[in-house]
């Protein structure tokens, strides 16, 4: 692969407009690539999730989690298919946090470019990154993409 061509682009969604925006861009970039776009939500259990709670409410919590990925997914999948862009989607879950759940799972799927949105569901802003897609950047071995608004 030379620099700036792309195989395999991982767009990390969490359902905020930022990371709906950066889905747009992946399949931009995806498109322009010939690249498999792969839509990626990561959700965070923490260890202790599994100490203090009980698994039905867990259960719950999961599948509630999941139903909003796929609402999600479907909107970056129609988007896709209507560019002509391969897309998977994927939620993974995490027990460390969520940037490490995005940069394993790059890691692991051979992802050559990581999309994400300067700041998502929590609106949380660290200077004008927000604190997931800042780790992503200074952790991540992979180039990453950081969509502004």
């Amino acid at each position: 692969m030379s620099i700036g061509n792309f195989s395999k682009i991982l767009v990390a969604i969490d359902g905020s407009k930022m990371s709906m925006k950066a889905a747009e861009y992946g399949v931009v970039m995806a498109k322009k690539d010939n690249a498999v776009l792969i839509a990626l939500n990561v959700i965070y259990t923490p260890a202790s999730t599994f100490t203090y709670t009980k698994k039905t409410w867990f259960d719950e919590f999961l599948k509630k989690s999941k139903d909003e990925a796929k609402e999600w997914f479907n909107k970056i999948k129609k988007n896709a298919t209507e560019k002509e862009v391969k897309i998977k989607t994927e939620t993974v879950e995490e027990i460390y946090s969520v940037p490490a759940g995005i940069i394993k799972y790059a890691e692991k799927e051979n992802i050559n470019l990581i999309i994400m949105g300067s700041t998502g569901k929590t609106g949380f802003k660290r200077l004008l990154l927000g604190s997931v897609a800042n780790e992503v950047v200074v952790h991540s071995p992979i180039p990453v993409m950081v969509i502004k608004s």
